[in-house]
């Protein structure tokens, strides 16, 4: 099994964070802790409407334990948190690497 110790961000086409729902980004930035970018990974799912299946975004993304988004439906964020092991972050900032950077210096990693 993959550890799980990297940062997924959902991004649209533009590069900004996704304004809509985590699980219907277009592209997930893969970071690690550091705040290092190491990949950006498109979303076959993204035109689904999955939003109560949230583990196709984590069997997409299994090397991503914290998943920072605009946006996360209630239940699906639940179900991350309680029952997959992902911490799901909301964010109002439209930037990656502003809310990467806010996310790293609240947990001192």
């Amino acid at each position: 099994m993959q550890e799980r110790n990297l940062i997924a961000i959902g991004v649209g086409t533009d590069g900004k964070i996704w304004p809509g729902h985590f699980g219907i980004s277009p592209f997930y930035y893969i970071y690690d802790r550091q705040g290092n970018l190491l990949e950006k990974r498109p979303n076959p799912y993204a035109k689904l409407k999955h939003h109560d299946n949230p583990r196709l975004i984590v069997d997409l993304l299994p090397e991503c334990s914290i998943f920072i988004a605009r946006r996360m439906g209630q239940e699906s964020k639940q179900t991350l948190i309680k029952n997959l092991g992902i911490e799901a972050i909301t964010t109002s900032e439209e930037m990656p690497e502003t809310a990467l950077k806010d996310y790293l210096a609240t947990k001192n990693l």
